[in-house]
């Protein structure tokens, strides 16, 4: 099987993909027939059938798909490959692979577009997910690094705390508790609480912080991403926990305000994450850099390892 290539390999993904050879070949700008020839090429190859045919529709046989999986270890060999060779490489021609937790979106995206003013051919593949989701592309190996809260004691990451991350409690413009100051915790728990989902880095510190005081707050409003909550405490809904940078425009703007609470603002910080003895490639080698003589840095910084 010494003659299998890698374009043979992704006609067939694509044949199998779209149940078509004809839809398969729009897809890939080629004839028809040669997708065609290139499957039977890799069908002699193989010495078994790859496809099969069954009404309209094209399938995969066993074998097909036994070798496309090993067509898959294949590309995620190579893209490996591509992302050590990057050592070798200019830091303005590689790649950062970053996943932002979803409460630091904005204020990562604007950290990302700051250091591309000074480095504008670095490519930055960006996936804003929850905490549970970045996690698991930092188990999978499948981003540099990621952008997020607290990180977990219990997996075997770096993290590089770059700045403060308030979280504080907010509640519509017009809500009965704005104009009140030192707001007791056991008082607040009376208030229906607008949280996000459970797997949110957000939603874990609040629950916690609560629980450490003995109290519980009512969480009959749940949602899976920022806007979704600041919509609903404008509009009375709730009252929420969030970080203090993600809604400085609607408290700006009126919308929102901040209840003056004991013991808020809840004191955390935002960490740059990765996998512990992971060789970062020379461009989010310099990112992390920038973090630390980025104008958001306030606070003295020191890495910590998180085993």
């Amino acid at each position: 099987m010494n003659n299998i290539t890698l374009r043979q390999l992704d006609i067939l993904s694509m044949v199998g993909e779209t149940g078509s050879y004809t839809k398969a070949a729009s897809r890939l700008h080629l004839t028809q027939s040669a997708v065609y020839v290139q499957v039977r090429k890799l069908e002699q190859e193989i010495g078994l059938a790859l496809t099969e045919q069954v009404g309209k529709k094209v399938f995969l046989t066993t074998a097909g798909t036994e070798v496309l999986r090993a067509g898959s270890r294949i590309s995620l060999e190579l893209e490996e490959l591509a992302r050590s060779l990057e050592h070798l490489r200019d830091v303005d021609d590689g790649q950062i692979r970053i996943a932002v937790t979803s409460a630091a979106n904005a204020f990562a995206v604007e950290l990302l577009a700051r250091f591309r003013m000074h480095h504008p051919h670095i490519q930055i593949r960006l996936n804003i997910a929850n905490r549970q989701e970045v996690l698991e592309s930092l188990g999978r190996n499948d981003i540099d690094m990621a952008i997020m809260g607290e990180p977990p004691q219990t997996m075997d990451l770096t993290a590089l705390s770059f700045h403060r991350n308030d979280l504080v409690v907010v509640a519509a413009a017009d809500h009965s508790l704005v104009w009140q100051s030192q707001i007791p915790l056991e008082r607040l728990v009376e208030e229906t609480f607008v949280l996000r989902e459970p797997g949110s880095g957000t939603r874990e510190a609040v629950l916690r912080y609560f629980a450490d005081h003995d109290l519980r707050i009512q969480d009959q409003v749940i949602m899976n991403n920022n806007e979704s909550i600041k919509q609903a405490v404008k509009v009375g809904m709730g009252i929420a926990v969030v970080a203090r940078h993600s809604v400085a425009t609607k408290i700006e703007a009126g919308y929102l305000r901040v209840l003056r609470v004991e013991g808020f603002p809840l004191q955390r910080a935002w960490h740059l994450v990765h996998r512990k003895g992971k060789r970062l490639a020379p461009a989010p080698l310099r990112f992390k850099g920038f973090l630390l003589q980025h104008q958001y840095v306030r606070t003295p910084t020191e890495e910590s390892e998180i085993l």
